[in-house]
């Protein structure tokens, strides 16, 4: 009887220390997997973040060009280049917007919006040369030889998208290092 009992208590200690190892199991593996998919999800949000911004900057492109054929309500006021709708960085807002220059009720040129995007308060967006605002020739050609756009997440700024805009229009998008 002693013999079954003790038996009985023995196996119990071996079945918690089971349960302990595979808790200790699950811990690391949590350990290791969460920091993991937290930066996958960085990476994921920056390159969509990225993808939108290149989205709208074709678009940009293709409206300077649709800008070019119809004639501007009064040619001395606005020039085609002031008249060109814009890419204008809110950064106080965390966002940009397209926008083009028309005229206010007291005849002043003033900024409409007319397509507004927030990104995630995460996500920062900056030009490197610190300009406030992107627009596209008559021909979808820039007014500077290169605009580089910064997409990164706050917490990984080391992770970081180029959007990059040549002289010729072409817009790609690159990570830091080039790729």
């Amino acid at each position: 009887m002693r013999r079954a009992a003790q038996r009985g208590e023995g196996s119990r200690g071996f079945a918690m220390m089971y349960v302990l190892l595979f808790v200790l199991a699950a811990g690391l593996a949590a350990s290791i997997l969460v920091p993991r998919c937290a930066s996958w999800y960085h990476a994921a949000l920056v390159r969509y973040e990225a993808d939108c911004l290149v989205s709208e900057l074709r678009m940009l492109q293709q409206l300077s060009r649709t800008a070019a054929v119809y004639p501007i309500e009064a040619p001395s006021d606005l020039s085609l280049a002031r008249a060109a709708p814009r890419l204008v960085f809110e950064n106080d807002k965390n966002a940009y917007c397209i926008a083009r220059l028309g005229k206010s009720a007291g005849g002043a040129p003033q900024r409409q919006k007319f397509l507004y995007h927030r990104h995630s308060p995460a996500i920062i967006i900056t030009t490197k040369e610190r300009r406030e605002e992107i627009f596209f020739e008559r021909n979808g050609e820039t007014s500077s030889d290169y605009t580089t756009i910064e997409v990164y997440h706050e917490k990984e700024p080391e992770k970081q998208k180029l959007v990059i805009i040549d002289s010729v229009g072409r817009i790609r998008v690159a990570d830091a290092n080039g790729r």
